[in-house]
């Protein structure tokens, strides 16, 4: 029996023809997620709010969790700020262990409100079955990260919900395993309402002792690294799917116009760039590569390590102007120059005004709106 894989790019093209005819398969799978990549891993620093949450519901500060790996909790307020995967990784495994409950990320799974989640709105939206709504979320759900590859994979009476990550974990990524396995289980029980059940499901993840007891009936197994699976009967995915009014939320996607790369590398360091001064090494430790691979790949794209920092400092320079009133000096440090001089001269070649001039110009602008 021949397998399918449907796949975010070819699952786009697929979905303009194959819903009104029924078709729900499409063939071949990507060739090798570990060659060259063509976008870092990253993830939303955003998915980290709901852990943060999780401690502070039992009492703990999360920010010391955040740290440790360099973060901020105010970072995960910017919806448009992303963080490598490894580092959300290891918050999350941090996160537990400061818990002290290995059932952390399934909890916070769990608990997550997917009423009125954009990704589901679309798919309950467009879709008029189960195999619908999940090629949809599927197809949405990667444009949320670049870290995985998330599919819905068909082979004779089995169907497989599962991610494959493009990138080889530096640790055992347990807590994020078991959260992934717990949000498809909230996912696939969303989809089929009261028809679900879970002793036709096996569960697939890295580490099975990260799975709360509930998971018992679904038989976990333990897999490699490359990602959690939901096996369970094909025949679901052609249940009709209950009609819903959801709105659904167009997405935002900045930097259309640069490669995907240098796009992913400014998302990081849009992360970073207000904690002082980021140097290229510092770059290159926070998107777990050699400062030459780095230059290398940025280089093939036409630009360099300083040259993004740049980008992203002088971008930052004008929010800050615009939205704040810290004083030019706070600016200039939060940003790592030397002093309010070094940075006036570095604002001034980049915009052909001092920083105080566009203060005025942006902040008249936005009284004129009001």
């Amino acid at each position: 029996m021949p397998e399918f894989l449907l796949t975010m790019t070819e699952l786009e093209r697929f979905l303009l023809f194959s819903r009104d005819a029924g078709i729900t398969l499409m063939p071949t799978e990507p060739a090798n997620a570990q060659e060259m990549p063509k976008s870092l891993p990253l993830v939303k620093l955003s998915l980290l709010r709901p852990y943060a949450k999780a401690l502070r519901d039992r009492g703990l500060d999360p920010e010391p969790v955040f740290l440790g790996v360099g973060l901020s909790e105010e970072a995960t307020l910017d919806p448009d700020a992303s963080v490598h995967v490894m580092v959300a990784t290891q918050f999350v495994e941090n996160a537990a262990e400061a818990a002290d409950d290995p059932f952390l990320a399934v909890r916070v799974a769990a608990g997550l409100d997917l009423e009125g989640w954009s990704i589901l709105a679309d798919a309950e939206a467009r879709a008029s079955t189960v195999g619908d709504y999940l090629s949809i979320f599927v197809s949405t759900a990667n444009k949320v990260a670049s870290s995985a590859v998330e599919y819905l994979h068909l082979n004779g009476p089995t169907a497989t919900l599962g991610e494959r990550r493009t990138f080889e974990p530096s640790i055992l990524p347990a807590q994020n395993d078991a959260f992934m396995a717990g949000l498809g289980w909230a996912v696939l029980r969303r989809a089929l309402r009261d028809n679900l059940d879970p002793s036709q499901i096996q569960v697939v993840v890295c580490e099975p002792k990260a799975l709360s007891p509930e998971f018992e009936l679904m038989r976990p197994m333990k897999g490699d690294r490359s990602g959690f699976k939901l096996i369970f009967p094909s025949a679901w995915l052609s249940a009709p799917l209950e009609a819903s009014t959801a709105p659904v939320s167009p997405s935002v996607v900045a930097d259309r116009d640069i490669p995907e790369f240098v796009h992913s590398f400014r998302q990081v360091v849009r992360a970073h760039i207000a904690h002082g001064n980021l140097t290229a090494a510092d770059c290159a430790r926070l998107v777990s590569m050699s400062q030459q691979k780095l230059q290398r790949l940025l280089a093939a794209e036409g630009t360099n390590i300083s040259n993004e920092v740049g980008f992203v400092r002088q971008e930052t320079a004008r929010t800050l102007l615009s939205t704040t009133n810290r004083s030019i000096g706070e600016i200039a440090a939060a940003l790592g120059y030397s002093d309010a001089a070094n940075f006036t001269r570095a604002f001034r070649r980049a915009h052909n005004q001092a920083p105080t001039t566009f203060r005025k110009a942006a902040q008249g602008l936005q009284r004129d709106a009001e």
